[in-house]
């Protein structure tokens, strides 16, 4: 089946002056909600994303991991072009995320700019979404090097050059041959400025035999 995203808690900051900063946001929501009911959550914008990345976000979260058992989906960076150009948000490493959320299901995050993703294995998660103007190589290749067998969907934004992408059609290799992936069936590799080289790759790659939605 096609990707979806669940209905969430939305926390965000001002991107812009903002008088209250993210961190101060979720310290309010969580004295005021019972945390051990949300199930999704969406860190929407954080003070000057433009030019700093969620580090202290995702040390924020990590550390709220016994206050969110139930936590199945996370999206970071859930913002519109008003509140931040998706080709100028700044992220992080997302993964101690994911290791520190073992039954996360799905996970989102928007922005290409210090963004890493080193290898990891996690064996709860469905769905995988990463939005950038520009995805940098090292995050390719760190997808596709990781342990992911309950993956369903996986969507990557891969960009152009003018943005920082600098991945080449071989990159993707191990994510085409399905190897690490045994359960994908939706996989999108959009909006790249080598997309001939990718359909080229694709056409002949063991994983689409097993797709059901090949975008």
């Amino acid at each position: 089946a096609a990707r979806t995203r669940r209905r969430a808690w939305r926390i965000t900051a001002d991107s812009y002056d903002a008088e209250e900063q993210w961190t101060e946001a979720f310290a309010r929501f969580c004295s005021a909600v019972d945390t051990t009911r949300v199930r999704a959550l969406a860190v929407g914008a954080w003070e000057d994303a433009y030019d700093r990345g969620p580090g202290d976000i995702v040390e924020a979260l990590v550390t709220a991991r016994d206050r969110l058992p139930g936590l199945r989906s996370l999206f970071l960076g859930d913002m519109h072009s008003e509140e931040c150009e998706i080709s100028w948000i700044n992220q992080t490493d997302v993964t101690p995320l994911l290791s520190a959320y073992p039954a996360l299901e799905e996970f989102g995050v928007r922005g290409g700019q210090g963004l890493r993703f080193p290898a990891l294995r996690h064996d709860a998660l469905r769905t995988l979404i990463v939005e950038t103007g520009g995805l940098p190589v090292e995050v390719v290749r760190g997808i596709g090097a990781s342990e992911l067998p309950a993956l369903e969907n996986l969507d990557l934004w891969l960009g152009t050059s003018w943005y920082g992408a600098d991945s080449e059609a071989a990159d993707l290799e191990p994510v085409l041959s399905g190897a690490r992936l045994p359960r994908l069936r939706y996989l999108a590799l959009r909006n790249s400025e080598i997309q001939d080289e990718i359909a080229a790759a694709v056409a002949s790659a063991p994983v689409v035999a097993r797709l059901e939605v090949l975008d």
